[in-house]
């Protein structure tokens, strides 16, 4: 009885481990997969036309929601010179994973002659 006991003491042990390493590695998984679809979108975003203001973006099966926004950037140089056509370009990713919120962001200034 008491080895009876202590089997299934492990049992539920292991259980409730490999259940955390399995959530875990969905995890890392989805944030790895946001961080390189983040990327790719401001890689898309700096190459395509600057049109200042937010919109959504839809990749990949849509579990992440994805915004971006671009803004005009007012900036002077040292001597005093402002900066034309510089543009600040921001992608936010929001999903939920194990019933929590999660979000990432990444921006990029470019400059645009």
């Amino acid at each position: 009885m008491l080895a009876l006991t202590i089997f299934c003491v492990v049992a539920v042990a292991l259980t409730s481990a490999v259940h955390q390493i399995v959530d875990t590695s969905i995890l890392l998984r989805d944030e790895s997969q946001v961080r390189l679809e983040l990327q790719n979108l401001l890689t898309e975003s700096a190459g395509a036309q600057m049109k200042p203001g937010k919109s959504e973006v839809q990749v990949g099966d849509g579990r992440v929601h994805y915004e971006k926004e671009i803004r005009v950037i007012q900036a002077k140089t040292a001597t005093g010179v402002v900066l034309p056509s510089l543009y600040a370009i921001i992608i936010q990713g929001s999903w939920k994973a194990s019933g929590q919120e999660r979000s990432a962001h990444a921006e990029v200034i470019v400059y645009r002659p």
